[in-house]
């Protein structure tokens, strides 16, 4: 499949097998994830491990791989015109790996580091506790992670089953293929083709998808003693028919959007029984399922049966609403996808779809389609998944996971569901006239506020930013209260508004974009909500997901940037339909909602953490996290001089040059551990460096040995590039950063710019003149200045046995 793009600065390939987890054999739980590993240990044309990883660094794109119960997929991103190569490596890495032996009991001990990491991930337990609910026969009641007692120990026979897994299952009748990207639709698919053309078919035929769902239950769990007690959630699942028409699909896709259109929200909210509601349809799964999940209060916790009641009440009486509604089924906007995961998502669909049996098309009706539902929701009860904090009522374990749960009696609707409740309305606003369209920029500048014209119509939708300062004291608390009370008012408006709130160390803010009459009265009473979340009392710690890496690198965006802008005054930033004159006269009555003085007191300071310092790396500051796991994990945080996009750009080039090397350095050649990354984030648009480790064995001097030898033996060399080779890191990096790919991303990057007072209705120029004014010496200059101290730089450190200072992040 050619998605054509002529915007796009990039290009993105995604290959897709339709085999996975759950078709390796039973002797080997974690093979297809093992051979996901393997794939990148050297192929045919480039036989040595990390070829694949170095190139694609080379050229400043980036890949991932991931394996899922039915499909497996590898995708990368790079510059439009190494699209030719990047399918010939990619299919190269997929289709003739080495699979040499001698490489797989390295990849052997990653996975089983990474299984023993995940054991404090609150995500590996909620899927162990799952699994419960479907029958002992099925193989998704086993965990397919793999480990190293779960692949077996004889090697011979484990490099067996993974040569005949990739040769039963990696072959052309399993292959999904899709490309987007600027090209010419007939160019990318001619391109994917001559790349394709050599595949070998003969593919073993798969075992039927067998209907995995145990008979209606509700499975109680908890995560395990020694981790953070998570948050109470509900989660109402409903099997789908193992194949379904496509009008079917559509009409539970239709099911799933109309239960987020915020009338069930409101009606818990109105008991306080939760802060998030999300519906969603799981294609992946087979069967297909329909998932309502429920992040609850404590109030909500105590009622969970009544919760229950009313959410099973309430999808009952929908869907039979919707049976009637004479309106026709429609697919969601295809504009709305984003441009990463779309391609990955159809790839992935159109693999599995290659594997499964597709009933015939048909010519049945809306109404048809939507009364199967309702029959098929009143034949299949829904399982539920509950997750508690700690208790000792759990009495059993997942044995792979050691994971608490207990089986409970399906709900028989003992308690009586909450009446419904009607969301809140976002009225209409008659609009000033104004036959005025002033050019965009800035069209109000006084003492209390200032105003940026963002032009007028044809601009797609009308928008509204609006930005003020706020104390930074209790901002995550405040917004996470911000974003419960405005669950409903996000959920009401979506069908014609999308609401995002947010905060950083510049401000709180609220975006809104859709319709212009809708606008001022959305965001009148997301400033209410807004002024009603006043109080900072901290919420009890929850458990932290993913390996303790990723932990370390979001540090890097959570804790503030070293200076802080000066101007406290409101923002605002109107574009689309609605006049100058609108704009103005609606700004002015928004304002005078905010208070008339600045909340933010002038002593205030962040939470505790040591600030970064300038001088000898290795005797730099050290924070250390909130132990997770029993993993060791460090990383370096460098900052950047300042927040230009001269430096935004160097520090990225640098990423790039060290990323590969320092994988290749700590992970192959030292065997540290399974992370090995060198990653660029922002904190609020401030550029940083974090070089990360993470490592089941080794201790923390030994890792932060090991990042320092690394700078001081290659952070200079490998940024000292010849003329050639900077002009195509520089042109990489200009894809990455050319004018906006969509409308959403044109505007989310000039809010985000006028937020930091930078003052630029199209950033992307002054990038554009950042790169062009970029020299081979001013990158080696940088990577100079890191490794002789010039730089502020900290250390972020975990283990099992922490100081017992815990992480402001």
């Amino acid at each position: 499949m050619a998605i054509e793009v002529p915007t796009a600065r990039q290009v993105r390939l995604v290959a897709a097998i339709g085999a996975g987890a759950l078709d390796e054999p039973t002797t080997h739980l974690g093979l297809a994830h093992l051979l996901e590993h393997s794939l990148f240990l050297g192929s045919d044309c480039h036989p040595q491990p990390g070829d694949f990883a170095a190139w694609v660094g080379a050229q400043g794109g980036r890949y991932n791989a991931h394996t899922d119960e039915a499909v497996t997929d590898i995708h990368l991103t790079l510059p439009p015109d190494t699209a030719e190569a990047g399918l010939d490596r990619l299919l190269d890495i997929v289709f003739r790996p080495q699979l040499a032996r001698n490489n797989i009991t390295h990849e052997i001990n990653v996975i089983e580091a990474e299984f023993q990491a995940r054991l404090a991930d609150p995500a590996l337990h909620r899927q162990a506790a799952l699994s419960r609910l479907y029958l002992p026969s099925h193989p998704a009641h086993h965990n397919h992670h793999g480990c190293r007692r779960s692949l077996g120990a004889d090697l011979d026979q484990l490099h067996k089953a993974l040569v005949h897994f990739h040769a039963s299952h990696y072959r052309a009748e399993r292959l999904s293929l899709v490309m987007l990207g600027p090209q010419p639709l007939e160019r990318q698919l001619e391109q994917m083709t001559t790349a394709a053309c050599s595949i070998a078919g003969g593919a073993e035929r798969l075992a039927e998808r067998s209907w995995r769902w145990s008979p209606p239950a509700r499975v109680q769990w908890c995560l395990p003693l020694g981790c953070a007690p998570g948050k109470p959630t509900l989660e109402l699942l409903w099997p789908l028919p193992v194949t379904l028409t496509a009008m079917q699909r559509l009409a539970y896709e239709h099911l799933a959007r109309a239960l987020g259109n915020g009338e069930l929200a409101t009606t818990l909210q109105q008991h306080t029984a939760i802060t998030e509601l999300t519906a969603r349809l799981v294609p992946e799964a087979n069967p297909s399922t329909l998932s309502l999940s429920l992040t609850l209060t404590p109030t909500g916790h105590r009622q969970v049966e009544t919760v229950l009641a009313t959410c099973q009440t309430h999808i009952r009486h929908l869907a039979k609403r919707l049976a009637t509604a004479p309106s026709p089924l429609q697919s969601p906007d295809v504009t709305q996808h984003d441009l990463d995961t779309w391609p990955r998502t159809l790839a992935c669909r159109l693999a599995v779809s290659q594997s499964t049996h597709q009933p015939p098309a048909t010519d049945e009706s809306n109404i048809e389609a939507m009364e199967q539902l309702v029959a098929w929701l009143d034949s299949e009860p829904c399982r539920v998944l509950e997750q508690s904090s700690q208790s000792t009522m759990m009495n059993d374990l997942v044995p792979e996971t050691r994971t608490p749960f207990r089986h409970c009696p399906p709900s028989e609707h003992t308690s009586m569901p909450w009446p419904p409740r009607t969301p809140p309305y976002v009225a209409e606003r008659k609009l000033l006239d104004d036959a005025s369209s002033p050019a965009p920029g800035l069209i109000e500048d006084n003492d209390a506020f200032t105003l940026w014209w963002g032009g007028g119509p044809p601009v797609a939708d009308a928008f509204y930013g609006l930005a003020w300062r706020a104390p930074v004291t209790g901002q995550p608390e405040r917004l996470a209260r911000w974003q419960q009370s405005t669950l409903s008012l996000r959920q009401t408006s979506a069908p014609r508004l999308v609401m995002t709130l947010g905060c950083d160390a510049h401000s709180d803010w609220l975006w809104v974009r859709g319709e212009a009459s809708r606008l001022e009265s959305c965001l009148t009473q997301a400033l209410a909500a807004w002024l009603s979340c006043t109080s900072t009392e901290p919420e009890t710690p929850t458990a932290s997901g993913g390996l303790i890496a990723q932990r370390l690198l979001a540090c890097l965006e959570t804790q503030p940037p070293p200076v802080q802008a000066a101007d406290s005054r409101p923002l605002a930033w109107v574009g689309g339909t609605p006049g100058a004159t609108e704009a103005l006269a609606s700004c002015q009555r928004l304002m005078a909602q905010l208070p008339k003085t600045s909340p933010v007191p002038s002593t205030e300071v962040y939470p505790p953490c040591p600030l970064p310092t300038c001088g000898n790396i290795a005797t730099s500051p050290t924070h250390w996290l909130a132990s997770q796991g029993d993993d060791q994990a460090l990383m370096l945080q460098i900052d950047a001089p300042d927040d230009s996009p001269t430096s935004q750009a160097l520090f990225q080039l640098l990423a790039q040059c060290h990323d590969a090397a320092f994988q290749q350095e700590l992970r192959q050649r030292r065997g540290l551990g399974y992370v090995a990354a060198v990653r660029y984030r922002e904190a609020h648009g401030w550029p940083r460096l974090g070089y990360v480790v993470q490592s089941p064995h080794a201790d923390i001097t030994t890792l932060r040995d090991a990042v320092c030898d690394f700078l001081n033996a290659h952070c200079l060399a490998l940024a000292q590039l010849d003329v050639s080779r900077f002009a195509s890191r520089r042109a990489s990096l200009s894809a990455q950063w050319g004018p906006p790919e969509v409308h959403t991303e044109a505007l989310s990057r000039t809010w985000q710019a006028l937020r930091r007072r930078k003052g630029l209705l199209a950033p992307w120029e002054t990038q554009r003149q950042a790169l062009t004014d970029l020299t081979p010496g001013k990158l080696a200059a940088i990577a100079n200045a890191l490794v002789t101290g010039a730089l502020p730089v900290l250390w972020w450190a975990h283990s099992p046995s922490s100081p017992g200072v815990t992480d402001s992040a």
